[in-house]
């Protein structure tokens, strides 16, 4: 699917039995939402009113029809749609790509889940702004489409790994404050809107020249780093660019910004503790710092002896409890009835995962 008008504005969907997405009837929803919105701009506090036809979009009375929406037990709510996941897949800013995220989407979608797996422009083709860009407009893409999609627009949540972990989580605060300053991408999603927001093995600290020469010991240059960055190839304007892109500056420079915090949907911060690639006192500091803001949900699972790709790669090949899939099923359902989930089926031989293991670069 197209989300958005710029190169590699894709995403996938994964849709459980029973859901349907009749696009034609969707988009014409949308467009007729999107006139309205438009005589309706936002109020003059900044706070971006949502306009009746929006409203109803958003809830289902639309006349697009919240298909599917009949579903297991313990996979919808009381109104019947299902958790919705926004799935931001990272690759060093360089080499993401959506089918990244399939091991992860198949097994959400077999829990009931509704799972849109985002592309969006890698470097060189793009840089940390119109990544951030990408990944803020497919965001909005899924919000507006939530009921249309058969799923329930109060339980959408945005699940970023790594690269797409630090481009979710800025995106989620760049909004904030876009919607509290009335700019024009306001209208299109609240961040307050979402469930949750769910980072996997993620860095959120790029201004911390510390992290800076760490990636360069990785293979990740300083000079590319720069570039990806909007820091210029010698790094000139680190000191301006990369606090911009950096979820904790952020969170710093905006402290005690009223609403800012109050938009910030509850977070959980996932780890494995042996992460060579992003480490996991990244999610440290950045449950920190949104601590310090004064979020106020905000949970850290640490997952011992796991690197930066077993929780999302080599655990799900390797079958049984993914521990990973439990705490996001854990996470998205919370206040729900628990529900243990089956052991998942082993896709290859431990020998083979574990030869591949070894010369994963990540």
């Amino acid at each position: 699917m197209q989300y958005g008008s710029a190169p590699r504005n894709r995403l996938d969907l994964y849709l459980p039995s029973g859901c349907e997405f009749d696009e034609e009837k969707t988009e014409a929803a949308v467009r007729a939402a999107d006139a309205e919105a438009d005589a309706h701009p936002a109020a003059p506090n900044g706070h971006a009113g949502r306009d009746p036809a929006t409203e109803r979009l958003l809830h289902g009375t639309n006349g697009a029809g919240a298909a599917g929406q009949s579903g297991q037990s313990g996979q919808s709510n009381a109104n019947g749609g299902r958790p919705v996941i926004v799935f931001v897949t990272g690759g060093m800013w360089i080499i993401g790509y959506k089918a990244w995220g399939a091991l992860l989407a198949r097994s959400l979608m077999k829990q009931g889940f509704i799972v849109a797996s985002l592309d969006y422009r890698n470097f060189p083709q793009g840089t940390v702004g119109e990544m951030i860009q990408d990944v803020g407009c497919g965001i909005g893409w899924v919000v507006k489409r939530a009921v249309a999609l058969g799923g329930d627009p109060n339980r959408v949540v945005v699940v970023g790994q790594s690269a797409g972990a630090h481009l979710s989580a800025t995106a989620i605060l760049r909004q904030a404050e876009w919607e509290l300053s009335g700019y024009g991408l306001a209208s299109a999603w609240s961040p307050s809107s979402l469930a949750g927001f769910v980072g996997v093995s993620g860095v959120y600290n790029p201004d911390d020249q510390g992290l800076v020469n760490h990636f360069h010991r990785r293979g990740l240059h300083k000079e590319v780093f720069h570039s990806i960055m909007e820091a210029g190839y010698s790094g000139a304007r680190a000191e301006e660019a990369l606090p911009r892109a950096s979820p904790c500056a952020i969170l710093r420079d905006q402290a005690g910004v009223p609403g800012l915090v109050a938009r910030q949907p509850p977070v959980l911060l996932c780890h494995g503790s042996a992460d060579t690639s992003a480490p996991p006192s990244e999610s440290a500091k950045f449950a920190k710092a949104l601590r310090a803001a004064g979020v106020e949900s905000v949970s850290e699972k640490y997952y011992p002896g796991k690197t930066h790709t077993d929780p999302f790669v080599t655990d799900p090949i390797l079958g049984g409890h993914d521990a990973l899939l439990e705490d996001i099923v854990a996470f998205v359902r919370k206040g729900e009835t628990a529900l243990k989930l089956p052991a998942l089926p082993r896709l290859l031989p431990k020998p083979l995962v574990d030869i591949a293991r070894t010369m994963v670069p990540f």
